[in-house]
């Protein structure tokens, strides 16, 4: 029988390059650990240097704090932190490194240079680290603050090397996480080279709005506008740019959102910015916005991935619906469409009094809240069948004195924009021609309509009538035990919306009814993907995503078309009623409505300037 041991402890610098493994991708992951160091490090200036990509050099030098003869020592030891003491530290962290991998790792699988100093005397201590060893320690001249370089990237692990892309992947990566870093503190001047050559040079910004400006372009920052909720009662503050909804990119790049000043990439928050535009872009594109989410440490947990770009809500479904209702509250006067008084809008990142968050939060899953969008009369329950020019809101002049209360008569009397216009006439029987003062605006008639008429049918849904239909024999739908858990608490929403969802022992539920607008869809399929969005991100858009298609389909079918001609009087009732919906820049496909000529451009057309 062999009694020898099969278990093995592996030696400290096998158990390093494990490590690395897990924090150094590519060499924007040594880029961000170092870059992060130096933040925590109270740097106001960090300088970047890399060759090949990063590839062959990364180097960062910061004028921070800097470290004493033991830290250089110690900080390249695993485990080594001066950010949490005890176990409870881990709840409030304020910092945006705090394992204490990121070097061991790092010095693990390159050849590196640390200098440092904390003290103005003009010494510091200087450390050469080749595979995790330490080569030469010395003594040297330099002014507070610290420099790291790491040379060689994978030099001993080839099998590793081989993943890495072209240079020019590579330092578009590294040049992506100093953008994210730069746009997180704007008070920290930043300079980025490559090769010798300058990449950026980013001086210290008063805030936000002026750092947006110099990475993203001033013109991009023309087409965006501030947001600064603040909901005290739960601790959650959501502040920075979004842009209107036509700044929008083929891909998710430009969503660049941070929690607590640390840039992530998390489930929950992309979902809630993408509900926040919701029916306003168009399917495939994704908006522009640079937001930072503010709550308690004790209320999110960075310390569920080593490179901290996930982040795990004790609730997220409530911080789900508060980023979502947050935007929607910021696009719901489409204020873009009326024409900027200054040449060149500078939104304001950091509003004096930040408004304070008054849409009602919603813990369900369900992102309209549950109320009339406008005052109106009660109208009879939808129905697919019951679509009409009148449930849709279809123009029409009502006679002197008649009753004019309806889906949309109630409304700000200080948002009457589109009535005020000098209506012109009508181009090709589908375009509304108005001015504006100097400016000649051309206003898709169906578009406008089409917003009219599903904001209208929403308004149905949000009383609650809607229609319910009973199955004839109940569908049984068997769960896992975490889809079921989160199924059933929201049941009670389901309901609301026209659903009869009951347990049926176990993880079963039995489907008795839905509602009419959805007959004859795959409702068994629905509720199951419902269940999957609760339980991953505490919040679902399948249903309402369902129910809006069918709502835009029927406002669609329901309003003014392309190719109709409209006589002045009911054009400008066309106009009269786009003022009393939200969303009004947008039909609900994501087309613009409208599009402004300026005086300017016509005259250029002529050959006048």
């Amino acid at each position: 029988m062999d009694n020898r041991s099969r278990i093995k402890i592996l030696d400290e610098s096998l158990c390093n390059q494990i490590a690395a493994g897990e924090v150094v991708e590519r060499p924007a992951s040594v880029v961000k650990e170092l870059v992060e160091n130096s933040i925590d490090a109270g740097a106001d200036e960090i300088i970047v240097e890399l060759e090949s990509g990063g590839c062959k050099l990364i180097r960062v030098g910061d004028n921070g704090c800097g470290m004493n003869r033991q830290d250089v020592f110690l900080c390249l030891e695993r485990h080594s932190t001066s950010k949490i003491h005890k176990a409870e530290d881990l709840f409030a962290l304020t910092t945006l490194g705090f394992r204490g991998e990121a070097l061991a790792s790092i010095a693990s699988v390159s050849r590196f240079r640390l200098r440092s100093s904390a003290t103005d005397d003009g010494l510091g201590q200087e450390l050469l680290v080749e595979g995790g060893h330490v080569k030469r320690a010395e003594e040297v001249g330099m002014a507070r603050g610290t420099l790291m370089e790491a040379r060689n990237l994978f030099f001993n692990l080839p099998a590793r090397r081989k993943f890495l892309r072209r240079e020019q992947t590579e330092l578009g990566h590294c040049a992506d996480v100093v953008t994210k870093q730069a746009l997180s503190h704007p008070g920290i001047s930043f300079k980025l080279s490559h090769n010798g050559r300058s990449m950026l040079d980013l001086r210290c910004e008063k805030g936000l709005t002026e750092r947006v400006a110099a990475l993203l372009g001033r013109e991009m920052l023309m087409e965006m506008q501030g947001v600064d909720v603040n909901d005290e009662a739960v601790g959650i503050r959501l502040r920075g740019l979004m842009g209107q909804p036509s700044l929008n990119r083929s891909a998710s790049t430009h969503i660049y959102s941070f929690i607590n000043g640390r840039y992530i990439r998390d489930r929950v928050v992309q979902h809630a910015i993408m509900d926040g535009y919701r029916h306003l872009l168009m399917k495939g594109r994704f908006p522009v916005v640079v937001l930072f989410l503010e709550v308690a440490p004790d209320k999110v947990d960075v310390n569920v991935h080593p490179t901290k770009h996930e982040v795990r809500f004790r609730d997220q479904a409530l911080v789900h619906n508060f980023i979502a209702a947050s935007l929607q509250q910021q696009l719901k006067p489409a204020n873009w469409v009326q024409p900027q008084t200054a040449e060149i809008p500078v939104p304001r990142s950091e509003p004096s009094h930040p408004a304070p968050f008054v849409a009602p939060l919603q813990t369900s899953f369900i992102r309209e809240p549950l109320a009339p969008l406008y005052a109106h009369r009660p109208t009879p329950a939808l129905t697919p069948d019951s679509v009409s020019a009148e449930s849709v809101g279809v123009v029409s002049v009502p006679p002197p004195g008649a009753d004019s209360s309806g889906p949309l008569a109630h409304f700000d009397d200080r948002q009457q924009y589109f009535s005020g216009l000098r209506y012109l006439g009508q181009y090709h029987n589908s375009y509304l021609l108005c001015q504006d003062g100097d400016d000649l605006l051309l206003i898709d008639q169906h578009a406008a309509h089409e917003r009219i008429g599903f904001e209208s049918l929403k308004a149905g849904i949000s009383a609650g009538q809607i229609e319910q239909q009973s199955l004839m024999f109940p569908e049984i739908l068997e769960l896992d035990f975490r889809s079921s858990q989160a199924l059933a608490e929201h049941l009670g929403d389901l309901a609301q919306l026209g659903f009869d969802v009951e347990p049926f022992g176990g993880k079963s539920f039995a489907l008795k009814a839905v509602p009419q607008l959805l007959a004859g869809e795959d409702n068994r399929r629905l509720i199951v993907d419902i269940a999957l969005d609760l339980e991953q991100v505490g919040s679902s858009g399948g249903l309402m995503d369902r129910l809006d298609d069918v709502l835009i389909m029927m406002a669609c079918h329901g309003v003014i078309r392309a190719n109709q001609a409209l006589d002045p009087r009911e054009a400008r009732a066309l106009l009269e009623q786009l003022d009393r919906v939200d969303f009004k820049a947008n039909c609900p496909h994501g087309r613009p409505v409208m599009q402004r000529m300026r005086l300017v451009e016509i005259e250029r057309l002529f050959r006048r300037q």
